[in-house]
Order: structure tokens, then C-alpha cells, then sequence
């Protein structure tokens, strides 16, 4: 099974986020990445030993963002936007990998 760590940053995130539906997909979408792992991801991009990568919902049209370290089988959900902000959202969090990888994971989210 996948262990899952929820960063100060996504917590923050989560306590912002009003619609309890929302709440329990993410709850829903966190469950199916700690059963299935890295075959639930769809793998956006490539750092070192980290890949960014989304869990779609369909309806409504929400990602989940998540980054995976291989080397340990962590996952770290960062980030649960809408569709249309897809391109920005991507943007940031690929620089956010490069951090991670240069400063690691502590440094990178603080």
C-alpha cells in the first residue's frame, strides 16, 4: 500500500475548500493512489526521481496534483484545481519539481 503525506501546504489548502463534495473527492481520489499507487497517475513530467502527475474527475472537471517519489513510493498531493486552470497550474508546479529536486521536499514547500 502507498503512503500518502499531506504537506502543510495542501492541508491549508484542503481547510480553504468549502464544498464537501470537493472534499470527499479528493478523499476519494487520495484512497485510490494509496491502493493502486503509481498506476492510478497519469505522469505529467520527469525530475531525478520525481514525477508530477493528476488524477482526473470528469464531473465536475477537477484534477488532483500529485508528486510521486519513486525511490520511496511517497506520494504528495499538491494541488486540486478545476480543468481550465490546467496549463497554469502545470506551470507552476513543474518549477516546483526542479525545486524539489535541487532543494529537496522540506525546503522546496516552506
Amino acid at each position: 500500500m502507498a503512503e500518502i503525506i499531506i504537506l502543510p501546504s495542501f492541508q491549508e489548502k484542503l481547510s480553504r475548500i468549502k464544498d464537501k463534495a470537493h472534499l470527499n473527492l479528493i478523499y476519494k481520489l487520495t484512497k485510490k493512489l494509496s491502493v493502486m499507487g503509481k498506476s492510478a497517475l497519469k505522469i505529467l513530467s520527469v525530475a531525478d526521481n520525481y514525477l508530477l502527475c493528476e488524477l482526473k474527475v470528469m464531473r465536475p472537471p477537477y484534477r488532483l496534483y500529485v508528486v510521486a517519489d519513486q525511490a520511496t513510493e511517497r506520494y504528495y498531493p499538491l494541488a486540486w484545481e478545476h480543468k481550465q486552470n490546467q496549463d497554469k497550474i502545470i506551470s507552476e508546479l513543474k518549477e516546483k519539481l526542479e525545486q524539489i529536486t535541487k532543494l529537496g521536499f522540506d525546503r522546496a514547500f516552506t
